[in-house]
């Protein structure tokens, strides 16, 4: 009997032994499947993707009565996480003379319409910024649809940032606006200086706006800034590049006539800099209106404010 006892006892510690083992495998292998199975899954948005309201009045903040006959939207620079009107109620476009004849649309970007792009996890990259600046051009052209639909006569103007979403916005989109006015802007940005948007490395130019000042790429980050401000950075930084990397010269080299476009640029513009030669003789070509203002890229705009009041240039 005892011995029977012994070889029960016995059989029951091989088994629990063996039940043990089999215990560890299993979960070693499940949670080896599992770590395959993270891996191979779809790349997940990495902030609440962007999806745009059925009421397409929310893709901007207005000024004035709707009543007006002209529609004046205006883009402003960045990438931005949230517009200069929202920021501040006023706007360069305001010292317009004839300012509150029109309808005042602030058109958001993308990063402003959803604001979760700049609390990004994980990663941010090319493909991602790709696909925003892809919805900042979708909210122009929403934008300029919604009031051409109503029989309005529209007006686009952008800054910096929004100066290259309008080349971005006509080579995708059918030219539905009237009149659009660019301003510091490029048709083909520097391309070293995409580079560097790409490696997250901010750039400007010497004084005269046509060489990149070579950054240090081995100096460590300023230790005063905090992780949220590298984080805006680091998707600011790609969003430019992603817009910036296309030539529009070619995009829109099968565009016969752009004649409804006013370029103004700075020849001392150190943040975009100067457009080259190449560029201005391709915006002649399509009968662009092409103005060189003495200035860098943030004081363009009081030289178009003025040669619009004084008639020279026409909304």
């Amino acid at each position: 009997m005892k011995q029977i006892t012994f070889y029960l006892f016995g059989g029951a510690c091989i088994f629990l032994v063996l039940g043990c083992e089999f215990s560890k495998k299993n979960t070693e292998n499940t949670i080896a499947e599992n770590t395959i199975a993270e891996y191979k899954a779809p790349i997940k948005h990495n902030y609440a993707p962007t999806v745009f309201s059925k009421d397409t009045t929310k893709l901007w903040i207005a000024e004035g009565s709707i009543e007006k006959d002209t529609v004046l939207i205006l883009g402003d620079g960045g990438p931005k996480n949230q517009l200069d009107y929202e920021f501040n109620g006023k706007i360069s476009m305001s010292y317009l003379p004839n300012f509150k004849n029109y309808y005042n649309v602030n058109l958001h970007q993308s990063t402003t319409y959803n604001k979760e792009v700049f609390n990004w996890k994980d990663e941010f990259n090319l493909e991602m910024a790709e696909k925003e600046t892809a919805n900042t051009s979708e909210i122009m052209y929403r934008a300029i649809k919604y009031f051409k639909d109503r029989g309005k006569y529209v007006v686009v103007a952008g800054h910096s940032y929004s100066a290259f979403v309008i080349p971005n916005y006509l080579a995708n989109y059918p030219s539905l606006a009237d009149k659009y006015i660019i301003t510091g802007g490029r048709f083909k940005a520097d391309s070293l200086q995409t580079v560097y948007q790409l490696k997250d490395i901010n750039t400007n130019f010497q004084e005269d706006g046509k060489a990149l000042r070579i950054p240090d790429e081995n100096r460590p980050p300023n230790p005063n800034r905090s992780r949220k401000y590298f984080q805006i950075r680091t998707a600011k930084n790609l969003l430019k590049a992603a817009i910036g990397q296309h030539d529009y010269t070619q995009l829109l080299k099968d565009k016969e006539d752009l004649s409804n476009i006013t370029f103004f640029y700075g020849n001392k513009d150190r943040n975009v800099g100067v457009p080259t030669s190449y560029e201005l003789e391709f915006l002649k070509s399509k009968n662009v209106q092409v103005i060189e203002v003495s200035s860098g890229h943030y004081n363009i705009w009081k030289t178009m404010i003025d040669m619009i009041a004084s008639g020279e240039v026409t909304l």
